[in-house]
């Protein structure tokens, strides 16, 4: 056995770290989350390495029956872990070997380096982060189309620049997010498969002349293929990198949907109000009625920046092989998870509860001047004109009725004959029921006649296809979920079979 104070790694070394150094070295707190990864891991690579004729079934079983132990101190609550242990892969290992012996317990580590190790447990949790997340999303989706459902013909101003640009609906506007969101979807996905790719036994850099089966621990862990070059399984983190920038462009989603949703709560446009529950209030001001979560989910989007960026500089300048620097990764990795998946979930909370003020919008249209675009193209088929012929002459009715402080709406022909006349040199005759409709929000949506366009018949038809869809990317969803379930179910099963022999 080895005095509880001495490392299991320092016999090159004649002096243990003091106290600062290694609670300057230590990863504990930050490889928690990988704890029970790094148990599967082991547990796997050991069944392999009995498999393959190295460790004797006796020896197996004794390991098993530790690293189980160990399991279930951790659900329970009982591990502790100190910043005497550099990390939890040594942690397991000094526990096993104080259970069994170093004779038994020693061959724990056969035929691995703590550099593919570290490797594999991290993929292993991010490859379920992802998923959470990914399932998060989902969830955003459904909740985004249930409102788009809801208000398929309810009138909204649409914006460019901040100013009123063309008449819309607020379910043309949310199934604009739950494409963006479906796109962050099969980003996550396509991350996902290169991720879920096995590194363990790359060794140090350099591989291993111990005679070990990589392919056998990539199924028992599940994984989907393996990291086949030593240096790159080792030293490479790009599978950090990348769910980190995938989760980033998904921030940057949330975030403009957040500012959007933030200003059309405001007083000034009351377009939409935030459940209580999603609320806060003031310590001060008795009337107040804050739609804080937004103003959250918009900060929580420096969290994903500021991990990507951290990411990006960590690696950019470490050589090829396994450095200190790389065990700097874990930290903004799970804070990123953290912060997104929550952003994710309050978001489809305040989505679903979300009270749509259909008033405050159609009253907000009402002597718009966004009816300029509907009339200049209808003025291109009804009247002959060519468009600028046409966009020339809309502008001068515009500046024309803003000078007498007029709408579009109260325009006869008359004035539009004369103004063309002044402006294009040219009679142009409509008659009133051209300008009544080009003025009407309801009679403009259902002109729309382009794919993609809020037009009510349209949108019903994009809103099945998206429900279809949000279905298959479950499903899709649910196939690697399972593997992954199935997979930590055989290995147990395969690991309670050796514990019996």
């Amino acid at each position: 056995m080895f005095p509880l104070s001495s490392s299991i790694f320092r016999y090159r070394l004649s002096k243990d770290f003091d106290g600062r150094t290694a609670r300057f070295h230590t990863s504990v707190a930050e490889d928690m989350r990988i704890f029970e990864d790094d148990i599967d891991g082991t547990e796997a690579h050991d069944i392999m390495l009995h498999e393959q004729g190295i460790i004797p079934l006796g020896v197996l079983k004794r390991i098993l029956s530790a690293l189980e132990e160990t399991r279930e101190e951790w659900h329970k609550g009982e591990v502790e872990i100190g910043a005497e242990f550099e990390d939890v892969h040594e942690y397991i290992e000094r526990h096993v070997i104080d259970k069994v012996g170093i004779e038994d317990g020693g061959m724990i580590h056969t035929g691995r380096s703590r550099n593919d190790q570290v490797a594999a447990d991290i993929r292993l949790r991010t490859r379920v982060e992802i998923l959470d997340i990914a399932g998060a999303t989902l969830d955003l989706i459904e909740a985004l189309i249930g409102q788009a459902e809801r208000h398929i013909e309810t009138p909204m101003m649409l914006y460019t620049h901040g100013q009123h640009a063309q008449v819309g609906t607020f379910a043309h506007y949310m199934t604009a997010y739950a494409d963006a969101l479906t796109r962050d979807f099969q980003r996550l996905m396509e991350c996902y498969s290169r991720v879920n790719t096995n590194p363990l036994g790359a060794g140090p850099v350099g591989g291993t002349s111990i005679d070990i089966d990589r392919e056998r621990t990539t199924s028992l862990l599940g994984f989907g293929g393996i990291v086949e070059n030593s240096i790159d399984a080792t030293s490479g983190r790009d599978f950090a990198i990348e769910p980190v920038a995938s989760c980033a462009i998904l921030m940057s989603n949330l975030s403009r949907a957040a500012a959007d949703l933030l200003e059309w709560s405001s007083v000034e446009f009351g377009y939409v109000e935030v459940a209580d529950e999603y609320a806060s209030s003031s310590s001060i001001m008795p009337q107040k009625k804050n739609p804080s979560t937004l103003e959250l989910i918009r900060g929580k989007t420096a969290d994903a920046y500021g991990a990507l960026t951290e990411l990006l500089t960590m690696v950019k300048g470490v050589p090829s092989g396994y450095y200190q620097d790389l065990q700097g990764t874990k930290p903004p990795l799970w804070r990123c998870f953290d912060a997104i998946k929550t952003s994710i979930e309050v978001m489809a909370g305040i989505v679903s509860t979300l009270k749509v003020n259909e008033g405050r919008m159609a009253k907000a249209l009402e002597g718009s001047m966004t009816a300029a675009v509907e009339l200049a193209e209808r003025l291109v088929g009804d009247a002959g004109l060519s468009f600028r012929e046409s966009y020339r002459l809309v502008a001068a009715l515009v500046r024309h009725t803003l000078d007498e402080g007029r709408r579009l709406q109260d325009l006869t022909p008359a004035e539009v004959e004369e103004v063309a006349q002044k402006f294009l040199g040219k009679r142009v005759i409509v008659e009133e029921r051209l300008i009544a409709e080009s003025t009407d929000p309801k009679i403009s949506l259902a002109r729309r006649v382009s794919r993609g366009s809020p037009r009510p018949e349209g949108m019903k038809r994009m809103l099945r296809e998206r429900r279809k869809a949000l279905t298959i990317n479950r499903s899709t969803l649910q196939v690697k979920m399972s593997a992954i379930t199935a997979a930590k179910t055989e290995l147990m099963e395969i690991v309670k079979g050796y514990m019996e022999k």
